[in-house]
């Protein structure tokens, strides 16, 4: 009788603990897919915008800009599919053009891939956002 009412006790720990580490799981499965995302888009879009012809002095002044944007954003989809809810509206994948700073003529501009992740994670929790960002020069 005992041993009935001790895993009626332990049973629900053990069933919470599964539930949190699923839940840190797919945390860390978004947060990866998102990270090496960023890293891997910024570096492709750097190098194109590289070999691209400048119009002006941003990267988004650049020939290929709405190609390289539409092609991250893409290829996005499919790095965080299955991980990120992409329906939600806080789902995004953007890249951004920054100017050289004005105080330092010798830096190059540079582009920068963000992807905001919202992360469904059942009842139990809130909804989480992963937050991945990756800043290469265009030189």
């Amino acid at each position: 009788m005992s041993d009935a009412i001790a895993f009626l006790l332990i049973l629900p720990s053990l069933a919470l603990g599964v539930v949190v580490l699923d839940a840190a799981g797919t945390l860390g499965t978004a947060r990866y897919r998102t990270s090496t995302f960023a890293e891997a888009a910024v570096v492709h879009a750097a190098d194109t915008l590289a070999q691209s012809p400048a119009n002006g002095t941003k990267p988004s002044d650049r020939a290929r800009w709405a190609e390289v944007a539409a092609t991250v954003e893409e290829s996005g989809l499919g790095a965080t599919a299955g991980v990120c809810n992409q329906t939600d509206p806080e789902f995004s994948i953007n890249l951004l053009s920054q100017p050289r700073p004005v105080s330092s003529s010798s830096t190059s501009p540079s582009v920068a891939v963000v992807v905001s992740c919202p992360v469904e994670l059942g009842r139990l929790f809130n909804v989480n956002r992963i937050v991945a960002a990756s800043v290469e020069p265009v030189g």
